[in-house]
């Protein structure tokens, strides 16, 4: 499974990049490129690390999510856990995206849920017919795109 997912991400500007652990393997890189650093974070709960997401882009915050449906949020300046938050399904958190306090979640329910970050909502959910490995939400929030398994099929959903 590691390296059929997106388990690399760059921060918008560029400065830094995180790099998800893997199969059995409950840590993830942030790496802080421009003074080149490299931070391990280890979490206490996750059984793999998967698909990093800097929220909106920046630095302060990432999302990790692991196989089970729990996604952690971590704080990049203290190096430590903030927020987890587990999906009802309980199945593998595939791919994520976030822009303009929006984290969008895709996973192996085949459902694409979207959480507000200033309170940690869920509220947006629905149904889609692919599990997106690759996540992506247009910059006015009214579409978002899944590339999904095998390459070769893509879905566009409209966000109502």
């Amino acid at each position: 499974h590691g390296s059929q997912h997106k388990n690399f991400q760059l921060s918008a500007d560029g400065r830094f990049c995180s790099l998800g652990g893997g199969r059995d393997k409950p840590y993830f890189y942030v790496i802080d490129i421009e003074n080149e650093l490299q931070y391990k974070m280890t979490s206490p709960r996750l059984a793999d690390a998967y698909v990093p997401c800097f929220i909106n882009g920046e630095t302060e915050f990432i999302a990790v999510s692991d196989y089970h449906g729990i996604l952690e949020i971590w704080d990049i300046n203290k190096k430590q856990l903030f927020k987890t938050i587990e999906i009802e399904t309980k199945k593998f958190i595939s791919s994520m995206a976030s822009i303009h306090n929006i984290l969008a979640i895709g996973s192996y329910d085949k459902k694409l849920r979207l959480y507000d970050v200033r309170n940690w909502e869920c509220f947006y959910t629905t149904d889609f017919q692919c599990y997106g490995k690759s996540l992506h939400l247009t910059e006015d929030l009214k579409y978002v795109s899944f590339a999904g398994p095998g390459e070769d099929k893509c879905v566009v959903l409209q966000i109502e």
